[in-house]
């Protein structure tokens, strides 16, 4: 059931995006829309009593784009394949995580809160210059990562749970030491290959394509000459733009405007701040002793808190971007004043305020242009939606598209052959192809018959009604049309058959007793010799997984590997050994390798086995993936 979801290979992206997640709670810390909405609110993913609902599936994988975008940017387009991808994985590792909390209820295993605490409380990440745990770098670390506090702690206790159930297990078996020289030997032997390769793009044709070939072709690919249907649209576009310059805006309006948006025309007052926590009220006390005494800030902070300058360091904040129970502390002081001690559910707090940044509020006169326009803006949407509902009653009784362009002095424009891919014949004013290529527009095209004029089609810029004029029906093109096309794709097929022929033939010879060498002379083929390769080196137009199958082959046999539509017959020729000895050093890298390797398949199959025991079902269908 787990392992159907493997078959989605994740790109870099994918694996990137899906790391943030483990980055959240635990390789920092060194711990180790796609849903369907249709119908209720289903479990997706149940294992025994457990189970995770549509909606929580959904919010897991929009979290995970979310932090995608965080972490590299808007710029990053999440395609298709790559939703798919992270949707794939989420789901296997859910399910896993499921599972090894069934297998923790079973087994009577629980994390206590206590010892998720102490985790924490032990990460060298979160601790200040002096080695002190801070919770001020743990939620910076947080605020970086795009994760919350409950999602941190989440992760660290599946993570604590997942190393008792499954990786304590595993970690008890090793690969036997003595192995270690046999696996050195192997990495390090060398082979060398002979090859060709048969591409089917420069196989030579002997004769040209006759008349009975291309008449059937043209029955055979029929699907592929269609001519899509197409539509020649008339419509015209209306400007709130352009209704706003006509409107008037009183004075009295602007002002109310003002008003009713100040805090868009004022900066807050800022201040800067320093800060030291403690966490308990005497340690603070001592500390304001020490600053009456006249003692640097940073230095105190250090000595008594523990803290180094960045830590120290707020910045220039407003009264609201504080806890509340500072907020009115630190804004009741002068520059250069520190509070008595603040309790809040951090420890308690010693504050420095040692710079005023005065609010700054822009006069009315300085942004009047800018507010005639928002007020002319608003009523010009008001005033768009009575016209709206005045056009659509005309429509509604049969009034021509071109009465209504002549009423509101609108210029009809005509496309003409517009398709469903957004493509189109011709266009009467270029300037308005970005309204002819919206989606809506396209949409409301083809959903209308001949003669009708459709409803109001919304833009960024104002409004569009359309008139569908003629609807050209799909068809199969004229022959005559497609033959450059037929000539084409009979070529290509073509030399696909000469090249598999020739595959054929070099197969039969080799089979037969024949070396690749006289086989590449016979007909006329550069044979190519590599230099010596280790296994998993790659060469000519072999994919990884194609090398090492050809790595797998013994001297004298040989392989037929395709790619690409590219054939490659290669065959071993040498087998080199390593002479040289081997460090003590590279033994232990290869003895851990192998560790790990083994970790990983064994943890892999004791969470399969205790999946056997359990009622486990993944409802693939319902999040978009296949069975």
């Amino acid at each position: 059931m787990i392992t159907k979801i493997r078959k989605y290979q994740d790109s870099w992206l994918t694996k990137a995006i899906l790391a943030l997640t483990a980055l959240s709670f635990m390789s920092l810390f060194g711990i180790s829309g796609y849903v369907s909405r249709a119908g209720k609110n289903r479990a997706v993913i149940k294992v025994d009593n457990l189970e995770i609902l549509q909606d929580e599936m959904n919010n897991k994988l929009q979290n995970s784009i979310r932090k995608s975008t965080h972490l590299f940017g808007s710029d990053v387009e999440i395609n298709d394949e790559i939703r798919k991808n992270i949707l794939s994985s989420l789901v296997r590792q859910n399910a896993n995580d499921m599972i090894i909390a069934r297998q923790a209820q079973k087994s009577g295993v629980e994390i206590s809160d206590e010892l998720i605490e102490r985790i924490i409380a032990d990460q060298p990440e979160f601790m200040d210059a002096s080695g002190h745990f801070s919770p001020t770098i743990l939620h910076r670390q947080l605020a970086y990562f795009d994760t919350t506090e409950s999602e941190y702690i989440a992760g660290l206790r599946q993570d604590v749970m997942t190393r008792h159930i499954v990786n304590s297990p595993v970690e008890k078996v090793t690969f036997p030491q003595f192995m270690n020289r046999y696996i050195a030997k192997i990495q390090n032997q060398q082979k060398v290959f002979q090859y060709v390769t048969i591409d089917p793009s420069v196989m030579q044709i002997d004769r040209d394509i006759t008349d009975e070939e291309i008449e059937q072709y043209y029955q055979d690919f029929a699907p592929q000459f269609e001519e899509p249907e197409a539509r020649d649209v008339a419509f015209i576009e209306l400007k709130t733009a352009q209704l706003a310059a006509s409107l008037a805006v009183s004075d009295e309006d602007i002002r109310a405007y003002y008003q009713d948006n100040l805090t868009d025309y004022v900066t807050p007052e800022k201040r800067r701040i320093l800060q030291m926590v403690f966490d308990d009220e005497q340690a603070a006390i001592d500390a304001i002793n020490d600053l009456d005494k006249g003692q640097d800030f940073y230095k105190v902070a250090s000595s008594h808190a523990h803290q180094d300058k960045e830590t120290t360091f707020l910045g220039d904040l407003t009264e609201d971007s504080l806890l509340p129970e500072l907020a009115e502390a630190a804004f009741d002081l002068k520059s250069g004043q520190t509070t008595s001690p603040i309790k809040t559910e951090f420890g308690w707090h010693v504050l420095k305020v040692t710079n005023i940044i005065p609010k700054v509020e822009t006069p009315l006169e300085s942004v009047r242009a800018k507010i005639t326009q928002a007020i002319k803006n608003e009523q010009a949407y008001d005033q768009a939606a009575e016209i709206i509902n005045s056009i659509e009653d005309e429509i509604g009784t049969g009034t021509l598209l071109e009465d209504i362009a002549k009423k509101y002095n609108s210029p009809l424009v005509t496309v003409q052959g517009l398709r469903e891919n957004g493509a189109f014949d011709s266009l009467s004013r270029r300037s308005l192809s970005g309204v002819v290529a919206l989606p809506d527009f396209i949409e409301t095209a083809f959903s209308y018959n001949e003669n009708e004029v459709s409803q109001t089609i919304e833009t960024d810029e104002g409004f569009v009604f359309a008139e569908v004029k003629k609807i050209h029906n799909a068809h199969i093109k004229d022959l005559a049309k497609v033959k450059p096309e037929i000539i084409k794709i009979w070529t290509e097929n073509e030399k696909s058959a000469i090249a598999q022929e020739l595959v054929g033939n070099i197969m039969t010879d080799m089979e037969g007793g024949d070396s690749l060498e006289d086989i590449a002379a016979r007909f006329n083929l550069k044979l190519k010799t590599t230099p010596p390769l280790k296994r998993g080196e790659t060469f000519g137009n072999l994919n990884s997984a194609q090398a090492a199958e050809a790595y797998q082959t013994a001297v004298g046999s040989f392989q037929n590997l395709s790619s690409g539509g590219v054939t490659t017959i290669v065959t071993p020729t040498k087998v080199i050994n390593s002479s040289g000895s081997v460090s003590e050093a590279q033994l232990q890298k290869i003895g851990a390798d192998m560790n790990r390797e083994m970790e990983q398949n064994m943890a892999e199959e004791l969470i399969n086995s205790y999946a056997r025991d359990m009622d486990v079902r993944i409802k693939y269908k319902l999040m978009g993936l296949e069975e």
